[in-house]
């Protein structure tokens, strides 16, 4: 198993998005460099399999299956984080990724299941963004990561390194009530060059409202104006969340697994 340079990040993306299985975004904004980490893979000219990672904890497996040597050491490598203490949250690459997972880890880890909805640009028919007079809706900043709870400083730190590095290199959009109330937020919670996923949360005392939808309709639009691809995923029980992807034009969802610390005693 080799530590791929970050100056040959890139050559690994077009493979990926070429990929029949769904890799997530983060994965992209790693090689892409929007987002601090690190590459394994097998070998550096014409790799088969990868694994990455990011500094908040975030891993992702994928290719061949079947290749043992890079596979063990990969795994033993999971281990070591898992030992660490700290958050460990791996996505696999496809269902024969799950089966070598749950054997290795067994009871420590966790396995669950997310949906990743394509966006479909015909299905993207909604009303012009309207908001009452006491609502405004802006491109995220500084003030507005200080006065959000959920999406805040620690937020940003935890998955881009830095507030400043996500203002320069992500975006989002929040409602905001009486120039002083974070009502709603939609952000990148990843971004490279061509996906930007969202991430959305709404104040529990304006839920209810539609502001959710106005956010993330703005985040959409940028997303066009720069061509870019919008991605939705979401836990297979959030019904809420994939009854709003189907509003915004998010559909036909393929299934993947993620596998967290198994906290049962």
């Amino acid at each position: 198993m080799l530590v791929l340079d970050e100056g040959e990040f890139e050559k690994l993306v077009p493979s990926l998005y070429k990929s029949v299985d769904p890799i997530p975004t983060f994965a992209f904004a790693v090689l892409e460099q929007f987002m601090p980490g690190f590459v394994f893979v097998d070998e550096s000219h014409s790799p088969k399999t990868i694994g990455l990672g990011t500094n908040s904890g975030l891993y992702f497996v994928g290719g061949d299956h079947e290749n043992d040597e890079f596979n063990k050491q990969f795994l033993r490598f999971c281990r070591s984080k898992l030992k660490e203490g700290k958050r460990f949250t791996l996505f696999s690459g496809n269902g024969k990724w799950d089966e070598l997972i749950s054997g290795c880890f067994k009871e420590e880890l966790k396995q669950g299941s997310r949906y990743s909805f394509s966006f479909q640009p015909e299905g993207y028919d909604v009303e012009a963004i309207h908001l009452q007079e006491s609502y405004t809706l802006s491109r995220l900043d500084e003030a507005a990561i200080r006065n959000s709870s959920e999406f805040n400083t620690d937020y940003y730190e935890r998955f881009w390194g830095s507030a400043v590095d996500f203002l320069n290199k992500g975006f989002g959009y929040s409602v905001v009530h009486d120039e002083t109330v974070v009502a709603s937020e939609c952000t990148s919670i990843f971004s490279g060059k061509v996906y930007a996923e969202i991430d959305i949360y709404t104040n529990a005392d304006y839920r209810g409202m539609g502001l959710a939808q106005k956010a993330a309709q703005a985040f959409i639009e940028q997303c066009l104006k720069h061509k870019m691809i919008p991605r939705w995923d979401c836990n297979v029980e959030n019904l809420a969340s994939m009854k709003l992807a189907g509003r915004l034009g998010f559909s036909e969802p393929s299934i993947y697994s993620i596998f967290v610390k198994n906290r049962q005693p």
